[in-house]
């Protein structure tokens, strides 16, 4: 839900009575420093303070992560919260009735109809494990070894046999049948009427972070299949965002500065009763992006241990490049063929499991690892494939600090000079291909570097001299800035000369409302002595220069899409 649900009183009756520094102080320690308040940041971990806070403008920044925004973005992002939960929390904690549009109403009252549903049906599963009837969920915990204590904190519950028992005892409390359905509890029949989604299985709660109850996971207790079964996306729940037993786990997981990440309900179950209370689950499909981003809040190192079967291999090859592209140090633990980390735990015992995560490989190394386990490095031709295959590997890694590290690594793994590896690195790259190109065609280079400084420091001068913005728009618009963050940032502060930085927010996406944070913290590129100049030659630059260089490069795809049409 957007910013515009909310009427721009209450946004700011709400900032007026928020403090910003006690707000963050409750999840970072702070200290003055200037006009500023700085400290480590509650985003990722860090040992050298690098975030702050601007009590005057209603903004933080990080200048390690990028995190940056208002009030309403750091309830956000602590809490995984939409726009209009955050607004609500803050107003409840303000004291501020608030006074939405019809439509942001209509949008909360929904959700919210859905959580009420989904805890409803919880309280039900549960109370079903404990009755009668569910002595068959019980017999199997027991079996599986899961201890009373850990089945009660994650609330684990049952679901009867029967077609419709969920539905009867939920219709008779009063929820309607449409509503258990848009929440992923019962289904529509074909013809008419509607009957429960999981029937005769151990039931795992899924929570967000404000362990509210989001969908469930269904364990068959016989031969049915699916053996696991999770319930459909709805509007509060997106199975690639969530991650199973993140709140049971952050505190830990903080501590700690590392996750454990593992793929079934089961496993995670194990590691926490086994005092690894780190451990979450991917709800046994492979990371996501989003999912890797949520961990990203809380740890900035992982573990994963997937299952040893050829499944869970390529589950881990999936999670590392996500960890990859979200520069998240990972590793891996490697469980012995035919174990996943529950079976491993209850054959071989916490001591054995903690050595195993000790020895994880990082993901460079185990890759490696697998890849050598099908040449044979004895020979020529095994030592070239094996090089061949991880300079694959390597090709897609876009750091070049990493990648420099990957190759000298693999010259010493292989004894093969690391310039050697660099010259096949380069002869693997497809001839005249770039990232915005074809095969055989070359593409003049975008927006260099030398822009990029010029828009960034115009921007900085329109975000903390607001009385330039009306020289700058008389000199250029927006359209002049290449960046699409910058472009949106700039045509916002140019329409609003006189507007502060929290105005400015309410106009702003994400992607610029952090750019708008890191330039109103900070401090200037150039010294005061050089700052009228620099100016100067970044809006020469970019009223006269660089259009000049943009006409040379539209001329240059026009010849060559000409060549390619035979003209």
């Amino acid at each position: 839900m957007g910013r515009g649900l909310l009427t721009p009183e209450v946004k700011e009756e709400i900032r007026r009575r928020v403090d910003l520094v006690a707000l963050i102080s409750q999840h970072a320690a702070l200290k003055r420093a200037g006009r500023y308040y700085k400290g480590l940041c509650p985003f990722h971990q860090e040992k050298t303070p690098s975030f702050y806070v601007d009590p005057d403008r209603g903004l933080f920044h990080c200048f390690g992560c990028g995190a940056g925004g208002d009030l309403f973005d750091f309830v956000m992002r602590t809490g995984n919260l939409t726009f209009m939960e955050a607004a609500q929390e803050l107003a409840r904690r303000a004291g501020v009735p608030l006074e939405t549009s019809p439509e942001a109403a209509q949008q909360a009252s929904e959700r919210e109809r859905l959580y009420r549903a989904l805890d409803a049906a919880r309280e039900y599963y549960e109370a079903q494990l404990r009755g009668r009837e569910g002595e068959r969920a019980r017999a199997y915990l027991r079996r599986r070894g899961v201890a009373p204590e850990v089945a009660g904190r994650f609330h684990l519950g049952y679901a009867p046999p029967g077609w419709e028992r969920l539905l009867a005892s939920l219709s008779h409390k009063g929820y309607e049948a449409t509503v258990l359905e848009r929440a992923g509890l019962v289904q529509a029949r074909q013809g008419s009427g509607y009957f429960d989604v999981f029937r005769d299985r151990l039931i795992f709660p899924i929570t967000d972070l404000q362990e509210r109850t989001v969908a469930f996971g269904g364990r068959a207790l016989d031969d049915a299949q699916p053996v696991y079964l999770n319930s459909r996306e709805s509007p509060v729940f997106t199975k690639g965002r969530v991650l199973y037993a993140l709140p049971a786990a952050r505190d830990a997981i903080r501590d700690a500065g590392e996750a454990l990440v593992v793929e079934g309900y089961m496993d995670a179950l194990a590691c926490h009763q086994f005092g690894f209370r780190h451990a979450v689950a991917s709800l046994g499909t492979a990371l996501t992006a989003d999912q890797v981003a949520l961990l990203r809040r809380f740890a900035s190192r992982v573990i994963l241990v997937y299952d040893s079967d050829q499944a869970g291999e390529a589950a881990t090859e999936r999670g590392l490049a996500v960890f990859e592209d979200a520069d998240v140090a990972a590793r891996v633990a490697v469980l012995p063929a035919g174990e996943d980390p529950d079976s491993f735990l209850r054959r071989a015992g916490p001591e054995a499991f903690a050595r195993l995560l000790a020895t994880a490989l990082p993901m460079f190394d185990y890759r490696v690892e697998r890849a050598q386990r099908r040449h044979d490095v004895r020979t020529r031709e095994g030592k070239i494939a094996l090089a061949d295959e991880v300079l694959t590997v390597i090709q897609t890694v876009t750091h070049p600090v990493r990648q420099a590290e990957y190759l000298r690594a693999l010259a010493e793994r292989l004894d093969i000079p690391e310039d050697a590896l660099r010259q096949r690195l380069r002869a693997r790259a497809r001839p005249g291909r770039t990232a915005a190109g074809k095969e055989g065609q070359e593409v003049p280079p975008g927006p260099d570097r030398a822009r990029e400084q010029a828009e960034r420091l115009v921007l900085h001068v329109m975000v903390q001299e607001p009385d330039r913005r009306r020289a700058v728009a008389r000199a250029l618009t927006a359209e002049a800035f290449a960046l699409p963050a910058h472009r949106a940032l700039a045509a916002a502060l140019l329409a609003a000369p006189e507007a502060d930085a929290v105005a400015l927010r309410e106009a702003l996406d994400d992607e610029a409302a952090a750019l708008l944070a890191h330039l109103a913290l900070a401090p200037p590129p150039v010294t005061d002595r050089d700052k009228e100049r620099a100016i100067a030659d970044a809006l020469r630059y970019l009223v006269h220069v660089e259009p000049a260089a943009e006409q040379r490069r539209r001329l240059w795809e026009a010849l060559q899409a000409a060549q390619q049409s035979g003209n």
